[in-house]
C-alpha cells in the first residue's frame, strides 16, 4: 500500500525533527554550562582548572552558531508550514 503524504504534513514532519535537534543541542548546550563557573580563582599551583574552563568557554563558543542557524530553521519551517497550510485552505 502506498502513503500518499501531503506537502503540509511532510514540512511539519521536517519541522518536528528539526525542533527535536534544537531541543537536543539547548540541552547539550545547559550540560557545558554546568561546568562553568561564574568566578575562578586560580592559584599558582591550578592552572589546570583555567585549561578546563577555557575548554568549556570554546565548546559553548562553538555551539552558538550552530543554535542560532538551527533555531533560524525552526523559525522559517514553521511559518512556511503554516503559511502552506493557510494557503491550501484557503484554496
Amino acid at each position: 500500500m502506498l502513503l500518499s503524504v501531503s506537502l503540509v504534513f511532510g514540512m511539519l514532519i521536517a519541522w518536528l525533527v528539526v525542533t527535536a535537534v534544537f531541543i537536543i543541542l539547548c540541552v547539550y548546550r545547559a550540560l557545558i554550562g554546568l561546568q562553568e563557573d561564574d568566578v575562578l580563582y586560580i592559584d599558582p599551583g591550578e592552572e589546570k582548572q583555567l585549561a578546563e574552563q577555557k575548554a568549556v568557554s570554546v565548546k559553548i563558543d562553538r555551539l552558538r552558531p550552530v543554535l542560532i542557524g538551527t533555531l533560524t530553521l525552526v523559525i522559517v519551517l514553521g511559518l512556511a508550514t503554516f503559511g502552506l497550510w493557510v494557503y491550501q485552505q484557503l484554496s
